[in-house]
């Protein structure tokens, strides 16, 4: 996905205060989202091409407001969700799930809730974790869990972790801390993920035109 808009606009000088707004949060995100555009509307039709650069918008919306929710990054939500497709989970499971880890990883630095036993066999400090960006816990994880040989305590910890997610994310888990990483380095290369700072400009522009 590349990290600029350029949309035009068009309306009647009666609309220009509202769609001033609109002017104003794209200046950060300047190019086009998709390089194939002109190959994309001769596929789609204009119309089909309006609805895919709306999807698009809107999908970008979605992960900037979810990566704000749990604390982390667009790049590393980005990530963390490329790797959940690889594995067959939907991007609703892996956003709730890691939403749940954020708060459990947090109740367990402070000597509470679920995971904290969990996060304490697997031989994590809690504290540690939890100072730790959220990509970099999950590697964290993912390394302690490729030492569990044991299916059904996989499973067991796993939801101590993530709730009723945490059988989705078993798969992903024990690929290792090296697995995960390399999953995470190939979203990057391949343009899934996005900076804070273009993610911004495509919410405050869906945010404007809403």
């Amino acid at each position: 996905m590349a990290e600029n808009v350029s949309i035009v606009i068009k309306a009647f000088d009666k609309t220009k205060p509202a769609f001033g707004a609109v002017g104003k949060s794209l200046k950060g995100v300047t190019s086009a989202i998709f390089s194939m555009r002109t190959a994309l509307v001769g596929v789609a039709g204009a119309a089909g091409f309006g609805y895919i650069v709306n999807s698009s918008l809107k999908a970008t919306d979605s992960l900037k407001k979810t990566a704000d929710k749990i604390g982390t990054t667009t790049e590393a939500l980005g990530g963390l969700r490329y790797a959940a497709e690889l594995a067959g989970i939907t991007t609703q499971t892996m956003d709730m799930a890691l939403q749940r880890f954020t708060r459990r990883t947090a109740e367990a630095a402070a000597g509470t809730g679920e995971a904290k036993a969990a996060i304490k066999e697997l031989g994590i400090n809690a504290q540690d974790l939890n100072r730790m960006p959220l990509d970099k816990r999950m590697i964290v994880l993912a390394d302690a869990f490729s030492g569990v040989t044991n299916e059904s305590d996989k499973l067991r910890l796993a939801f101590k972790l993530f709730d009723s997610e945490g059988a989705a994310l078993v798969n992903v888990l024990s690929q290792g801390g090296d697995g995960l990483k390399e999953m995470l380095g190939e979203a990057r290369l391949l343009g899934l993920t996005m900076s804070g700072s273009a993610a911004k400009g495509v919410e405050d522009t869906v945010d404007s035109l809403t």
